[in-house]
């Protein structure tokens, strides 16, 4: 599923602004999420996120 955000930019985007966003919003209603699941949530991609950037592995290369 793809979401379009309503925010101006991505710069100014925070937890707290994405929690606010009317898109966010209503698809938090329609699946009874509540605004501190939501967070965890994402504050659980974020975390992810970091750990994959830190990853100390290296990038699969294709063997011709």
């Amino acid at each position: 599923m793809v979401t379009a955000m309503c925010t101006t930019t991505i710069s100014t985007l925070t937890l707290a602004s994405l929690l606010q966003d009317p898109l966010v919003q209503m698809v938090m209603r329609s699946d009874n999420v509540s605004q501190e699941d939501h967070s965890e949530l994402l504050l659980r991609v974020q975390e992810s996120l970091i750990a994959r950037s830190y990853s100390p592995e290296a990038p699969l290369q294709a063997v011709v």
